[in-house]
Formats: structure tokens, sequence, C-alpha cells
């Protein structure tokens, strides 16, 4: 064989070795699901410019970038399916490794890959903090909230700060929130303040002020990574918010619809134990037409189980209620469900006067039950925030002096 040929059967043969694999797909192909479009940070694969590959007046086809794998979810609210790409549960946000840029600039992460799945979204989440004071308080700085944000992850390892009524409705306290967060590489939960439903417009005061506040230069870029979700009102249906019921349930879909260009998941932030309201009455098994449409017009569910307000109960009873309760909103709901409102006093309380268990000792055991039962919430896929930081009076686990009710009291991770 002359050295011209051995060469040629040669290169056929490398060219055999490192043909594609039948199951790869080449650039161009078919696939049984269509991909999303290419986030807006994801380079094309376009040709150069000024390049003529195709004929005159020949339409160019541009085969699509190659993807990693993507996996389709169905949201539990009733969506359509969506494809995302997969999350890496080590380096995800706020359970996992993953840093908030100093300068507050958007992460070199897809949105959709930036928080961590469902499966870690268990068991203490943070606190509740409340902002009932005007808008010049000094509690309402970034200063001041960085402080507490600080103690609230280094003293009991929380991972997301749910905002808890913010009567200022101006866009400063949630900018002010979010950069106090990102400081502290925190997720934020914000609230529309509905003032108890007083019959007035402030909840559209509060509700641009959110709006505004995601569009502010100094956080825009940011704060779809900061903020986890939006709540449009605390126990809004108890207080008749908007009217209550159908048109409730409607501004609820269309804050929703907003919030959604931000990538900020929405809901109400409720108690559904209202039998006749909520869910039908005699056993409550299933939903009311109400309860049905705030469910469609949600894509997660922040509940208020307070075996507190139900009833004369003292603390040693309330895991008979609580624990039935969450089973309730896992298999009624079934959507991504956390627990933002629950509470038990340390002494009397002008929010339930004559209640016949408050005391610091009922309420050390009414949260050490709720770490205790980390099994139960990890199987149920429930997280649980304690109400409350402070502001509150006898619900609020920091003193007065500083110190907290519950000396060394840090919930686990199981």
């Amino acid at each position: 064989m002359t050295g011209l040929s051995s060469l040629l059967v040669l290169l056929t043969g490398v060219a055999s070795a490192v043909a594609a694999p039948p199951n790869i797909r080449p650039p161009g192909a078919i696939l049984s699901q269509p991909l999303e479009p290419t986030p807006a940070n994801t380079p094309m694969n376009t040709p150069p410019v000024n390049t003529p590959l195709f004929p005159p007046g020949q339409t160019p086809v541009i085969p699509p970038p190659i993807a990693p794998p993507i996996q389709t979810t169905t949201p539990l609210s009733g969506d359509p399916p969506t494809t995302t790409p997969p999350v890496n549960p080590g380096s995800c946000f706020p359970y996992g490794n993953a840093v908030i840029p100093d300068d507050l600039s958007a992460p070199k992460v897809p949105l959709a890959s930036w928080w961590c799945p469902q499966s870690m979204a268990y068991g203490f989440q943070g606190f509740s903090y409340p902002l009932e004071v005007d808008c010049g308080d000094g509690s309402l700085t970034v200063d001041a909230m960085d402080k507490d944000f600080a103690r609230m992850k280094k003293d009991f390892g929380a991972s997301i700060v749910r905002m808890y009524y913010p009567i200022c409705t101006e866009k400063s306290v949630f900018v002010n929130a979010i950069k106090a967060a990102a400081k502290n590489n925190m997720g934020l939960v914000v609230q529309v303040w509905t003032n108890f439903g007083d019959g007035n417009s402030v909840w559209k005061a509060s509700e641009q002020a959110i709006y505004d506040a995601m569009e502010d230069p100094s956080v825009a870029a940011i704060a779809p990574y900061v903020v986890h979700s939006a709540e449009f009102g605390s126990e809004p249906i108890a207080d008749s918010m908007d009217g209550g019921d159908s048109q409730y349930a409607a501004d609820l879909g269309k804050f929703r619809e907003n919030m959604k260009s931000y990538g900020v998941k929405v809901c109400m932030s409720e108690d559904w134990d209202r039998p006749g309201k909520l869910k039908t009455s005699g056993g409550g098994n299933s939903l009311t037409s109400l309860g049905q449409q705030i469910k469609q017009n949600s894509d997660v569910i922040h509940a208020h189980v307070m075996p507190f307000y139900h009833g004369s109960l003292t603390e040693s009873q309330t895991w008979a209620y609580i624990k039935p309760q969450i089973e309730w909103l896992t298999s009624t709901l079934k959507m991504p469900t956390m627990i933002t409102e629950t509470q038990w006093a340390s002494g009397e309380t002008d929010h339930y006067k004559g209640h016949p268990d408050t005391n610091p000792t009922a309420y050390a055991n009414y949260w050490r039950q709720f770490d205790d039962n980390c099994e139960f919430f990890k199987e149920q896929n429930v997280g649980w925030f304690l109400h409350a930081w402070s502001g509150e009076g006898a619900f609020d686990m920091v003193k007065d002096d500083g110190s907290y009710q519950i000396p060394g009291f840090r919930p686990r991770k199981c």
C-alpha cells in the first residue's frame, strides 16, 4: 500500500471514531418538546456580522443553541407546565452556598436556576419582621435592618425575612429591606399593607411602593434574586381587604401577573381554617368557590396556623391542632407551603386578653415543639416562620433589653 493510501485509510478511521453517537442531539435536531426561548443573558450561537452565509433572498435558518438538560415541572397552582434549567442544590439560594454580589449586580445565574428547589424549603425559615412605624422612623434604615437581619442569621440560622405590616407606603422601606437582606445573603418576603381592611385604598399605595422598589435603579438588578415571594395582604379575607371575596381574588390575580414580570411568586398570607369562607363547612375537606379562586390566583401558599386564637387551648394542646391543619393544607391545596404566621404569648397580651396559658415557659415550649417536629415538617415539605422578631409585644422573641425570650434557641435542620 502506498503512503498516500495509508494516510487516507488512517483519516477514514479517525473520522469514524469521532462521529457523533446516535443519542447526542446535533444542532438543529427536532426535540419531542420545544425549548423555551433562550434567556436574555445566555449567549446565542449566531453567525458573525457581515458574513454572507446564505444566497441573496434566502431566509437564514439559525439552529438553536445546544441547551443544558432541562426539567419540566407542572406548577401546583394549575398553570401549564414550564421548563426551567436544573437547580444545583449545593449552589442555590437561600439554603445553598450561592452568594449575592456585593455590588448588588445580578448573579451570573439564570433566575430560574437561582432559587433552591422546594424540597429544601422545610422547617425553620426565619422571622416575621414587624414594620408598624412611620416612614421616617430610624428602624427603617438599611443599617437598622442590617443589624437585625444579621442577628437572625447568626443566632438562629434564619434564611428568609418576612416583612410584616409595613405601614410606610413609600418605596424606601422595601428598597432598604432588599439591600439589608442582600448584605446578609438572605431572601425576603414583601407584603402589601392592608391597614386591617379599613375600606380605603391604602393597599394600592403599598402595592405601588413594591413595584417602585423593584424598579429602583439601586436594587433593580438584584431584587428578583432577593425577593422570594410577595404577599397580597396579611389576613385579607378576615379583614375584607379590597371588598373581600371575588373582588379581592381578582386583584390578587392582577398583582400576581405584575409580579411575574420580576419572576416573583405571589400569594395571600391567611388563616385557611375558616369553614364556609375558604374551606367547606362540616368537616372542611374541600375548598369553597372563594378558596378555589384564591388558589388559582396564587403561586404558593403562605398560611396562618394559629392555635392561640382557635379556642382556649393551652400550649400543651396546640400540636393536636397544628398537625392536622398542616396535613389539610398540603393534601387539599397541593402547593408549596409555608406557615408564615403562628404565635404564642410569653405574657398578657391585648391580642387575646384573658388567654388561659400565657407565660415564658409556655412560649418556650411552643416554639421548641416546632423544632422537635422537624422531621414532620420535612415529610410534609413545609417551612415555618417565628412570629415575631420584635414589635408585637408578648409574641416577640427579642425582649426590651435586647436579649432573647428563649436563650440558646436555634432551630435545627433535620
